[in-house]
C-alpha cells in the first residue's frame, strides 16, 4: 500500500470497535524465565490469528512452553527466528498441549502435548497425547526486508514501513533495548536516550498514535497485567526508543490448524485417563455458602427464551474466553475452579461488549484460596466456594498467578507474584488487578438454566463421569447409564437444537483442545444427561 494512505492512528485492540488482541502474558511466573522472544513473538502470531478468524471464537493462544521444550533456544534467551523456524517445520500446538512453565524442560516423550491422569499409588502420571492440532505459518521475514518502496513507488523508511506491516496484516514481534527506567515504567509515553541501544528484550508493536503532535508506538510487553499500562506501553515512536524501530520481524500464520493424525480428528484417551476423568472432583455441603442474590432472577421474569443460544456467537459476537486443560501439566482434580473462572470470564467478556482487554481469570488462585465446604485444592471443591471469594476478595488474571496444577497457600507471593531477572528471585506483588462479583447464585432445571443463560450467559454445572463421556470425540451425546453422581463441573456456555431435531447443552470442559469438539461438547438436553438438570448449577454477575 501507499504509505501517504496510512491512518494518523491505528490500535489493533479497537477496530471499528472489536478487540483484535489476545490474552495478556507474564513470562515470568511461576519462576524467571527469559522467555521474552518466545512470548512476544507467538503473542503477535496469536493476534494475527485473531484477526484472520474475524475475533471469531475463543482466542488461539499458542504454546509457548513447547518452544521452550523443543525449539533451539530457551530460558536463558532467543529470538523470533527460533519461533518461525519451529512452527514452520513442527507446526505449534496451543496451550492446552502445554500449559507454560516458564522452564527448560525435555521435548521427547512429552514436551509437546500431554495429558496426565493418575496411577495406582494417586501419582500424577503424563502421557503424550498423539492427536492434536498444531499451527503453521505460510511465511516470514524482517518487517525492513525486501523493497524499501511501496505501491506508489515513493521510498519507504523503517517508520513507515512498520505501519504499513503492522496495519495492513497484524502485530509484529520488535526488538528492544530495555533498561532500568523501562522496567519502571508505570504509564505515560516513553522516552529515554541509549547510545547505541542492543536489543536485549522482544515485545510486540500493536498500534500506533499521536499526541500532541508526538507520534507513539503502542506496544505489549510480556511482564504481567501489573506492569506498565495494563501490561501495554506506549513509546516515542522516531527517536529515544530504545531502538524499537531496527530490528521487527513479522509472520503470516496459516488461519487453518492441521491435526496430526490423518482422518481423525481426535483419539480415544487411554483406561488410566478414563480412571482419573472418572474420578470425583466435587465437595457440596448439605450446608451450602451463603448466596448473595440483590435482583430478580431471569427465570423469574422471563417468559420465552431463544431456541439457541451460543457464547462463541451472540448476535454475530464472540464473548468466549480461552480454553483451559485442568490436566497439565500434573494431573489435577480443579474442575471447580475451571469452569467457574470460564463462565465468569465470559460474564466479564459480555459485560464489556468483547472491548479491550480480553481479560482472563487465574483458576490457580481458587485452588489456593478457596476453602469454603472443605474445598482443597486439587482433591476438589465447591463451585460456589469460587464465587464467594470472588464476592469478597476478588479473583487475579492469569498474569498474576498462571496455572500449575498445584496446591498451596493462599499468601500474597501465591496470590499475585513477580520474579526479577537479576537474582530469579520471586517476591509478592503489592497492586494489581482485582475482579470481583456483586452476586452469585445457583439455578436447577432445564427451564431456569436456560433463562439465566439467555438472559445474563454462561453458567458453570455438575456431571457424572462416565467411561463414554470421558471418551467423547464429538456429536450429540446421549447417556445410556443414566449415571447422576456429582462427579465433575463444567461451563454451561450455551444450548440448541442439532441438525436432526435432537435438543442439547453446548459444554466447555477443561480437558484442552484435543477432547471432544475442540475442548467443546453437546450432550442432550431434557433427560438429564449425566445429571446435569437436577444438580445446582452456580452463575455469578460481574462487580
Amino acid at each position: 500500500m501507499a504509505v501517504a494512505d496510512l491512518p494518523a492512528e491505528h490500535f489493533w485492540g479497537n477496530v471499528s470497535g472489536i478487540n483484535y488482541l489476545s490474552q495478556n502474558r507474564n513470562q515470568h511466573i511461576p519462576q524467571y524465565c527469559g522467555s521474552c522472544w518466545a512470548v512476544g513473538t507467538t503473542s503477535a502470531l496469536a493476534d494475527r490469528i485473531k484477526i484472520a478468524r474475524k475475533a471469531q471464537g475463543p482466542d488461539v493462544i499458542l504454546s509457548v512452553q513447547v518452544i521452550l521444550n523443543c525449539g533451539e533456544a530457551g530460558c536463558g534467551g532467543g529470538d523470533p527466528g527460533v519461533v518461525f523456524d519451529y512452527m514452520e517445520q513442527e507446526g505449534l500446538p496451543e496451550e492446552t498441549c502445554q500449559n507454560y512453565e516458564a522452564a527448560d524442560n525435555d521435548c521427547k516423550p512429552n514436551g509437546v502435548c500431554e495429558d496426565c491422569t493418575l496411577d495406582n499409588s494417586g501419582k500424577s502420571v503424563c502421557t503424550a497425547v498423539t492427536n492434536f492440532s498444531k499451527w503453521t505459518l505460510d511465511g516470514y521475514g524482517l518487517v525492513l526486508g525486501g523493497s524499501q518502496r511501496d505501491a506508489s513507488g515513493a521510498l519507504v523508511g523503517s517508520v513507515d514501513a512498520m505501519k504499513a506491516e503492522l496495519f495492513q496484516n497484524g502485530p509484529i514481534a520488535c526488538g528492544i533495548h530495555a533498561t532500568d527506567k523501562f522496567i519502571a515504567y508505570a504509564g505515560g509515553i516513553f522516552s529515554e536516550f541509549v547510545p547505541l541501544p542492543m536489543s536485549n528484550h522482544i515485545i510486540s508493536i500493536v498500534g500506533w498514535g499521536v499526541d500532541s503532535g508526538l507520534e507513539y508506538w503502542i506496544g505489549r510487553n510480556s511482564w504481567g497485567t501489573y506492569w506498565g499500562e495494563g501490561g501495554f506501553f506506549r513509546i516515542n515512536m522516531h527517536h529515544e526508543n530504545l531502538g524499537i524501530n531496527t530490528m521487527c520481524s513479522w509472520a503470516t500464520p496459516n488461519p487453518n490448524p492441521k491435526y496430526t493424525a490423518a482422518g481423525s480428528r481426535r483419539e480415544s484417551p487411554s483406561a488410566s485417563a478414563i480412571d482419573a476423568r472418572m474420578r470425583p472432583a466435587i465437595k457440596r455441603s448439605s450446608t451450602p455458602v451463603d448466596f448473595v442474590v440483590t435482583s430478580p432472577m431471569p427465570h423469574t421474569y422471563v417468559n420465552a427464551v431463544p431456541q439457541s443460544w451460543d457464547i462463541r456467537n451472540v448476535a454475530g459476537g464472540s464473548f468466549s474466553t480461552v480454553d483451559l486443560n485442568q490436566h497439565n501439566p500434573n494431573y489435577c482434580g480443579s474442575c471447580w475452579t475451571h469452569a467457574t473462572v470460564s463462565a465468569l470470564g465470559d460474564r466479564i467478556k459480555m459485560a464489556k461488549n468483547a472491548s479491550f482487554p480480553d481479560i482472563n481469570l487465574s483458576p490457580q488462585m481458587p485452588i489456593y484460596c478457596a476453602k469454603a465446604n472443605n474445598s482443597s485444592g486439587c482433591e476438589g471443591g465447591d463451585p460456589s466456594a469460587v464465587y464467594q471469594l470472588a464476592h469478597t476478595t476478588g479473583l487475579v488474571d492469569e498474569t498474576c498467578t498462571n496455572y500449575e496444577a498445584i496446591d498451596g497457600d493462599c499468601s500474597p507471593f501465591n496470590v499475585c507474584r513477580n520474579c526479577r531477572h537479576s537474582d530469579g528471585k520471586c517476591f509478592p506483588v503489592e497492586q494489581y488487578p482485582v475482579y470481583k462479583v456483586s452476586q452469585f447464585g445457583q439455578v436447577t432445571g432445564a427451564s431456569q438454566m436456560q433463562a439465566e443463560i439467555s438472559t445474563r450467559g454462561p453458567i458453570s454445572c455438575i456431571v457424572c463421569v462416565t467411561p463414554e463421556f470421558a471418551s467423547y470425540t464429538g456429536g450429540v451425546f446421549a447417556d445410556a447409564s443414566g449415571c447422576v453422581r456429582q462427579d465433575h463441573a463444567v461451563e454451561i456456555a450455551g444450548y440448541g437444537t442439532a441438525a436432526d431435531g435432537t435438543d442439547y447443552w453446548l459444554l466447555r470442559n477443561s480437558w484442552g483442545t484435543y477432547w471432544g469438539e475442540n475442548g467443546w461438547a453437546r450432550i442432550k438436553r431434557g433427560a438429564n444427561t449425566l445429571g446435569i438438570e437436577t444438580s445446582a448449577c452456580d452463575w455469578a454477575v460481574p462487580a
